[in-house]
């Protein structure tokens, strides 16, 4: 019996191991040929461990066991790509943690910023992410970085469940650090680092050294952190060096500005707007909080010649400021509050240290919708940014391909080895473009929840909440009286909310896509009374 029980904690010992780094939020970089680590928060009997990736071959590695160490041997011909980690099988797996790649020449990045998963302005910001992950697999970008505020609040799950769902359909790495609402209700990021991965990390890619900072709730960073940055700086002084962290150093709303730093007396100069317009200049104040360490990692940034430091936090503009050669730049949010705002960035940062700045993006008329469900996949993107050919990685293996708007061509579908998605390359063409990929066969259910007010009177606003659910295909919108309407995550599974002003009894006639409409009627008929007739 006691052999039984401590076989039994074994097996859930072994259940329980998950890998801490690397993780989909900060894959590894590893040459073929090259070697790298994976750390598990608990020591593992590991027996098997690979590599996968749509339309390769599951990739065996040699490997190494000292503690919760793994280490990986990958093979001399070993194909470029971005591969999970699979260990035993599976029964430890991180999607899209590797990225084995011989680069040598410039890094284009697209930056996204501050998505505020959970946030409803003119529509949800899950609609913008989408938009952007689509964005980013259509376009020539080598990496996309998310510099903070994923999620609105991050102490509820649901939102970093919605982020990774749908950022998990770029194609390309990602990597991501944390912000001030990341870390809201979410103290010390639990559900960031179940989540996403890491909030502080580095990595070499090539000629490059990318670094992962927390700014933390309060916008600062710690002693801990800058002697943290001031270690990997100091092991790889030939790199072209790239920081990401949520609070600007420097920040002027839509400028452009070129500044000298020399030192800490620096500080209170470039905190000073000279023009004497302005209660504050160049400097984000929220790091004076900790200024020494604020004024250590100035002289670690500036000593060690930083290419580029990437910052989001400030919604309503961008900026660039440069200090000594260091561009500072900071980009609009993609999908939180100041709703005429959206937008992201593009660069190119070269071997030599030097960083091009492409035009930013507008994307507050864009968007794009995703559903899939166990027969097809359905995509919409309403876009004048993302066409031509488009990757996209979904969770199923579909067979069939409609086009409901715009023209469109499905190339070519890639499995995975495992069966945990495929990757489907399109060509797109139009706007909105509308398609399925797989077998339509809609079955939608639609639910009134409630309206409020429930006995409205004329002038009142009437709130009509409905739930729509198709388990074939997902829905990718309701139509109600004509007009469409897109979802609302008020939490992880979605709403739709029509609202009208309300003046006489009015019917409703709400459908989803491929479904029979459903009616209902809001108020009541007035009373009539009458008329007296006199008898003759």
């Amino acid at each position: 019996m006691r052999s039984f029980f401590l076989l039994l904690l074994i097996a859930a010992f072994l259940f329980a191991a998950s890998v801490v780094d690397p993780r989909w939020g900060a894959p590894i970089y590893v040459a073929p040929g090259g070697v790298f680590n994976i750390t598990l928060d608990v020591p593992a009997a590991v027996n098997g461990v690979a590599l996968a990736a749509p339309g390769v071959p599951l990739l065996q590695l040699k490997f190494s066991v000292s503690g919760n160490v793994v280490t990986a041997y990958v093979p001399p011909d070993a194909p470029f790509g971005l591969y999970d980690v699979v260990i035993n099988g599976g029964e430890i797996y991180e999607p899209k943690a590797v990225w084995v790649g011989n680069v040598t020449g410039p890094l284009r990045i697209l930056q996204l910023t501050d998505v505020h998963i959970g946030v409803e302005l003119d529509m949800a910001s899950v609609y913008r992410l989408l938009h952007a992950a689509f964005y980013a697999n259509a376009m020539p970008v080598d990496v996309v970085f998310f510099t903070g505020d994923h999620a609105d609040v991050g102490g509820q799950p649901w939102q970093h469940i919605l982020f990774a769902r749908y950022a998990s359909t770029i194609t390309k790495p990602v990597f991501i650090i944390p912000g001030n609402h990341d870390h809201a209700g979410d103290d010390p990021l639990v559900n960031y680092k179940k989540y996403q991965g890491l909030p502080v990390w580095h990595r070499v890619v090539g000629p490059y050294l990318i670094i992962g900072l927390d700014t933390g709730h309060d916008g600062y960073l710690t002693d801990q952190q800058v002697e943290f940055y001031e270690s990997v700086l100091s092991r790889h002084p030939d790199k072209v060096k790239i920081v990401l962290m949520h609070h600007p150093p420097f920040y002027l709303q839509n400028a452009y500005v070129v500044e000298t730093y020399r030192g800490p007396q620096d500080i209170d100069r470039l905190n000073k707007d000279p023009t004497g317009r302005r209660p504050y200049y160049l400097i984000y104040t929220s790091h004076l909080q900790n200024r020494p360490a604020f004024e250590k990692f100035l002289e670690l940034t500036i000593r060690h010649r930083v290419a580029l430091v990437m910052s989001g936090h400030v919604h309503g503009g961008n900026s660039t400021v440069v200090i000594n050669g260091t561009y500072f730049v900071t980009t609009r949010t993609l999908g939180g509050s100041i709703d005429t705002s959206h937008g992201f960035r593009t660069y190119v940062v070269y071997p030599n240290g030097t960083v091009k700045i492409d035009p930013e993006k507008w994307t507050f008329k864009n968007f794009a919708v995703l559903t899939w469900g166990s027969k097809a996949a359905q995509i919409y993107i309403d876009s004048n940014m993302v066409g031509g050919t488009l990757t996209i990685d979904l969770p199923g293996d579909y067979a069939g391909f409609e086009v409901f708007n715009g023209t469109a061509e499905l190339i070519k579908a890639e499995k995975h080895p495992l069966g945990r998605y495929t990757r489907y390359t399109l060509k797109l063409d139009g706007q909105p473009v509308w398609v399925v990929i797989g077998e339509h066969v809609p079955a939608p259910k639609i639910t009134v929840e409630r309206v409020l007010p429930r006995s409205p009177t004329p002038g009142d606003l009437v709130t009509v909440t409905i739930r729509a659910e198709d388990p074939n295909i997902g829905v990718p919108f309701l139509v109600v009286n004509g007009q469409r309407i897109l979802a609302s995550y008020l939490e992880e599974r979605p709403s739709y909310l029509y609202k009208f002003r309300y003046e006489k009894a009015t019917t409703l006639q709400i459908q989803a896509p491929g479904g029979a409409p459903a009616t209902i009627q809001v108020g009541q008929p007035a009373a009539t009374t009458p008329t007296a007739t006199t008898p003759s």
